[in-house]
């Protein structure tokens, strides 16, 4: 044991201090390089998006000179609002007296939630009575009658509708029938919504708990797709309720089996209902594995939801002798890149190449080409030739692309447009969300008389469908920026880059699956309102603050581990 005057015996306590404050200051600086990188480099992304989508919303076209020019005046801006908000700190709440702290939480109430959910969605309800079944109804309907079925459409979603057409022999009316299916979709839908207040009750607080059950009930975009019969709600729903539960176990201390078994069956409905899931849980779950234990085992429950899905769609199809689907949907974007430069660039092509384009597209399809829906091209893809020869599209494709790379950006802009900027108008030539019933939809393949919506609002349904749905309230100020799914792509944007920024590792991991998923819509064949909702429900996971306790505090633990971790 040293002497207590002795040099040695002192240094010990003056290296720790330096050591501590070297070590400090190192953290810090990272930090702040971090934090100006996030800056920086989100400056960069909307300033280019912008820079793109405006010539696109403008004249359909960009050019490479008013892309350098618009991107260097909104690059200035964009980092000021960034320095700004990114900085911006939400007021803490105030105990209200000693007595107020110490009292027990008031519990939230799921079933009420449900109720006041399902109360607001009657009105629209009763309005578009028996519900709205547009989109791909028909052909699923078709698939119902002659027994043939693919996997064109959720497999799962297509048996949900032929369960309840199935009902007519008891109802003798395929209008109680539809409202069968809607009555259905709507109590699902209320629940997986009311489910997900509650979970954020525990994993932020009884205030956002409410605050999202007062957004399920009155954004618009609930109410007008509660009853309307696509995927996309019943996908909506189950994905925003994975999004909630997976945020509740980021800010828990553990993965409860009550609460792996919701993550896992909420994940495999979302995957049974879209193949879009599917592809963003496989690289998400590459992301997880990067993560520590926590995230990790929340990649597990994902893994198994995947693996369900999987199973379940399989005996599915043995059962009912299901086709598989045409790989002619994972190819729009080259479908339209293809079609607009045969339209603006057709001397690009040679000889071989346009015996190609005729090979693969039947009956010149190719010049069916519409810059903003895929659909007119797409079903005149020939599968067959492409199935035997796929590498002679891929050669194709990007032998046309190296002669004309930006006839490709623009293809891919102006399908993906309203996804990636705040358009001014709704330029797609599909309406943004259809409502109502289209003539037979239902009935037509059974050989009945059509269903026919009750006249008594007849003229708010048409002044909807005129005035909103059909062009995403273009025309009403201010009502236009709820429906703009830009803005919503923006708000997004901005929440990871603020989980960057406030060096939130596992709040970015989580955030980064509904990012996966729009990358995978981008490559889709148009952008509408359905394929915007699965977003507009994960919304408030974006909004959601760590409950009391969390948040600041845990980044300053984390520090001091880090500090006595390089001691």
């Amino acid at each position: 044991m040293g002497h207590p005057m002795h040099p040695r015996s002192a240094r010990p306590a003056g290296r720790s201090d330096w050591g501590l404050s070297q070590l400090g200051a190192e953290i810090e600086k990272r930090t702040l390089r971090r934090k100006a990188a996030v800056r920086f480099a989100g400056a960069a992304l909307y300033a280019m998006l912008f820079a793109l989508g405006s010539q696109i919303d403008q004249s359909g076209a960009t050019q490479p000179m008013a892309t350098a020019v618009r991107f260097c005046l909104a690059y200035p801006l964009a980092l000021a609002a960034l320095w700004i908000l990114l900085d911006v700190r939400m007021p803490e709440r105030k105990a209200r007296g000693e007595a107020a702290s110490l009292a027990p939480a008031k519990p939230f109430c799921a079933f009420g939630a449900f109720c006041l959910i399902f109360c607001c969605y009657v009105p629209m309800f009763l309005i578009e009575y028996p519900g709205s079944f547009t989109y791909d109804t028909q052909t699923q309907t078709l698939q119902i009658a002659s027994g043939e079925y693919d996997m064109f459409h959720p497999l799962v979603h297509t048996l949900l509708l032929r369960m309840c057409l199935s009902a007519y022999p008891i109802f003798q009316s395929f209008e109680r029938c539809a409202l069968l299916y809607t009555l259905i979709q709507m109590t699902l839908v209320s629940a997986c919504f009311a489910r997900s207040c509650a979970s954020l009750s525990r994993s932020c607080s009884r205030r956002a708990a409410c605050l999202a059950v007062a957004f399920f009930c009155l954004f618009p975009y609930h109410m007008v797709f509660a009853s309307n019969c696509t995927k996309d709600v019943l996908f909506s729903a189950f994905f925003a309720l994975f999004m909630t539960r997976c945020l509740e176990a980021v800010r828990g201390k553990r993965v409860s089996f009550r609460l792996g078994a919701e993550l896992t069956i909420s994940g495999a409905l979302a995957c049974l209902l879209r193949n879009n899931m599917i592809y963003a849980l496989a690289v998400w779950l590459l992301v997880l594995l990067l993560c520590g234990r926590g995230m990790r085992r929340i990649g597990l429950c994902a893994l198994l939801a995947a693996v369900l899905c999987l199973g379940v769609n399989e005996g599915l199809c043995r059962l009912t002798g299901t086709a598989r689907g045409n790989v002619r949907e994972m190819l729009c974007v080259p479908m339209q890149q293809l079609s607009r430069a045969w339209r603006d660039a057709p001397q690009s092509f040679t000889g071989q190449e346009r015996e190609a384009m005729d090979a693969f597209f039947l009956d010149q399809g190719y010049l069916r080409y519409d810059p903003t829906l895929a659909d007119p091209v797409k079903y005149t893809f020939n599968t067959e030739a492409f199935e035997e020869d796929p590498m002679r599209f891929a050669r194709l494709w990007l032998s046309v692309g190296v002669k004309c790379p930006a006839v490709y950006l623009d293809a891919f802009l102006n399908t993906a447009l309203p996804f990636l900027y705040p358009y001014e108008t709704y330029h797609s030539s599909a309406l943004y969300i259809e409502t109502g019933l289209n003539s037979g939809v239902l009935t037509e393949p059974f050989g009945q008389e059509p269903i026919v919506q009750p006249g008594r609002f007849r003229t708010l349904r048409a002044y909807l469908d005129q005035n909103i749905w059909s062009t995403g309230a273009a025309g009403i100020p201010l009502l236009r920026w709820v429906f703009n799914a830009g803005l919503t792509i923006w708000l997004m944007l901005f929440f990871v880059l603020r989980a960057m920024y406030a060096g939130d590792g596992k709040h970015l991991a989580m955030l980064l699956l509904p990012l996966l998923l729009w990358g995978t819509y981008l490559l889709g064949p148009v952008m509408q309102g359905r394929y915007l909702y699965p977003f507009i429900c994960t919304l408030p996971v974006f909004f959601a603050r760590p409950a009391a306790g969390e948040g600041r505090g845990d980044h300053r633990k984390k520090n001091k581990e880090e500090l006595d971790h390089g001691i």
